[in-house]
């Protein structure tokens, strides 16, 4: 396994497999993976609703009324003991980088719409960053399945927080198309099978790629911060509604469609020996 090259790699090229950012799914290891990290959104992380068995991940989105404190962006505040109706399944990495190729096998969820299979990567938010230009927060979407009202349509996207004009300023895929947004028309139904899903971080380009072709190209603006790597499943349309940045429940609270689970035969993590990025346990200035 070790000694595995990414499909990627060109001849005379060597690359350094990831151990604590790689995982074949054999056994649920939760010192590689957080399997409850903290939550976001109208759904909540529940460490049983990610299992492991005849070598994948499930991340399984399931209706469960149950209260948190909950987000209120449009208010700007806190609020306790907030109704919410969905739980999912994640895994986090402990371990975080930035540059590298990362691919994940997988196999989206058959209910649509209504979830979003993800494989994603991002980083703390820094305030402590104010001076002009400073990144606070990068994330890079490796894919967002089934997030779209047609069921091919996938997003390999990028999201940040960046200094201008003196404010932190988030640049969402939606806001900011040219420098943030890549979408794909899939040549296959992204429920029915398993398919690779890849991404390569380097100091200037990140590049996409799905079953091996290249699907999008963007510079590499702001995403130079340590990352987590995730899998993970997020609730969609009609059961979210999106509004002051953040995801609000929709009036749907329906079970139907429910549980629904994606799956995940492997994900590996490569440095380009070279590169000098090797992971990171923890995030220094």
């Amino acid at each position: 396994m070790a000694s595995m090259q990414p499909p990627i790699a060109k001849p005379g090229e060597t690359w350094i497999l990831q151990a604590k950012r790689s995982d074949e799914f054999n056994v649920k290891d939760a010192t590689k993976w957080n399997f409850q990290t903290e939550n976001y959104g109208v759904w909540s992380w529940k460490n049983e609703n990610a299992t492991v068995s005849n070598g994948k991940l499930k991340l399984t989105t399931k209706r469960e009324s149950h209260q948190r404190t909950f987000w209120d962006g449009c208010n700007q505040q806190q609020v306790a003991n907030y109704p919410l109706y969905y739980t999912s399944g994640v895994a986090k990495s402990r371990a975080t980088g930035n540059y590298g190729y990362y691919e994940a096998r997988i196999k989206g969820a058959s209910t649509f719409p209504g979830v979003s299979p993800a494989f994603w990567m991002y980083s703390t938010i820094d305030r402590s960053l104010t001076k002009e230009g400073d990144v606070q927060y990068s994330e890079i979407d490796v894919v967002d399945l089934t997030q779209k009202s047609a069921v091919r349509e996938s997003d390999h996207d990028l999201h940040n927080i960046v200094v201008k004009n003196g404010k932190p300023t988030w640049m969402r895929p939606g806001s900011f198309p040219q420098t943030n947004h890549n979408g794909y028309h899939l040549p296959f139904d992204p429920r029915n099978d398993f398919h690779t899903y890849g991404v390569n971080v380097t100091k200037d380009k990140i590049t996409w790629y799905v079953d091996g072709e290249i699907v999008g190209e963007k510079d590499n603006l702001y995403w130079h911060r340590q990352m987590n790597l995730t899998l993970s499943q997020g609730l969609r349309a009609p059961h979210t509604q999106w509004k002051c940045n953040q995801f609000y429940p929709s009036a749907n609270k329906s079970a139907e469609g429910f549980p629904t689970s994606m799956e995940v035969d492997y994900v590996r993590t490569w440095v380009k020996v070279g590169n000098n990025n090797l992971e990171h346990h923890h995030h220094h200035h």
